[in-house]
């Protein structure tokens, strides 16, 4: 993909039943979708056929959607743990907007961080996702520091402020979303410091499009989370934001932070040469990545516009098409 520019296999059959499954609807990432309202214990009884492991599908598949499509393209054993983990991810991602104080959220998160320290014990909750987490900890090394730190990413949320400065919305990213690919890495048994490097530029690049396309949903809560560096630099003002005269400085925010998430895009591709093959699947989210910064792109960076806030139909295709050809 150019810079941006304004103006075979056995998971075959459950991915084709993706195929024939997928249409156009609203799409939003996993720290923007609308949450159950429902407890654990009331969905547990509408899920009460599922298996634990199957819950943790069904909570990537619902809430996480692109990434449940990328993770069906993975290997066994690679695959479960990889769904597992994004399960963990998805649950703690939904703290903030489940709760309607702040306060509560924290002690969410206090529950998460109890129940990370008992199942890395051996005695995990009689919780759906804390179940599985509990039989891959025991088949892999996995690093209790990146779970902490997808619930300190998410704790950062709680109060509903906005980063003050670029990087700290790249730290964000570093914490919530390559953490995500440091513990798949562990999973798959890969200890390489290229892919480290590859995982830390494809994780910050699907963490700021994931922010991006947040903004459409935060606005409707009241929440407006853009740096305020870039606030202060194109003047834009909360209460201004859906004004007309607003938006061109808008679309100039977005695309300098989409310009940022191309820089790490491409700089996460060029160590794709100096990594094993298994290693290039896990990263098959950055297709989707450059699928949302080309649409935004022929929005002129208008995260309202309705193609920004569509699935894209033909993204299944595009990763199937690049599993096969072990890019990404």
């Amino acid at each position: 993909m150019a810079a941006p520019m304004r103006n075979a296999v056995n998971n075959t059959g459950s991915y084709v039943k993706e195929l024939i499954k997928f249409n156009v609807r609203k799409f939003a990432p996993t720290h923007v979708t609308v949450p159950s309202t429902a407890t654990y214990s009331e969905r547990k009884i509408s899920t009460k056929k599922f298996n634990s492991y199957q819950y943790c599908q069904s909570a990537v598949r619902k809430y996480d959607y692109e990434n449940y499509l990328c993770t069906l393209l993975l290997q066994e054993p690679v695959k479960s743990a990889a769904f597992v983990i994004r399960a963990f991810n998805v649950e703690i991602a939904q703290v903030r907007d489940s709760v309607s104080t702040s306060s509560i959220g924290e002690m969410r998160m206090k529950f998460w961080k109890d129940a990370l320290e008992r199942t890395f014990a051996g005695n995990p909750p009689e919780q759906p996702v804390t179940q599985e987490l509990a039989k891959i900890i025991r088949n892999n090394e996995l690093s209790k520091s990146w779970f902490l730190r997808l619930i300190t990413s998410r704790e950062l949320l709680l109060h509903d402020k906005p980063f003050v400065t670029v990087k700290e919305l790249e730290n964000y990213c570093d914490q919530a979303v390559v953490s995500v690919y440091y513990l798949i890495l562990q999973a798959s048994g890969t200890s390489d410091v290229h892919c480290d490097h590859a995982a830390n530029h494809i994780g910050k690049s699907q963490g700021i499009c994931n922010f991006l396309r947040g903004i459409p949903f935060n606005a409707s809560k009241g929440r407006f989370l853009l740096p305020l560096e870039i606030m202060s630099k194109y003047k834009i003002s909360q209460e201004m934001l859906f004004r007309e005269e607003q938006k061109k400085s808008l679309q100039d925010a977005v695309y300098e932070l989409s310009s940022l998430a191309h820089q790490h895009l491409e700089l996460g591709r060029k160590l794709s040469t100096d990594l094993p093959k298994h290693v290039k699947r896990i990263f098959l989210p950055a297709v989707a990545t450059e699928a949302y910064l080309k649409t935004l792109q022929e929005t002129d960076f208008d995260v309202f516009h309705p193609k920004n806030l569509m699935r894209n139909n033909l993204l299944p295709f595009y990763l199937w098409i690049n599993k096969l050809r072990n890019i990404y």
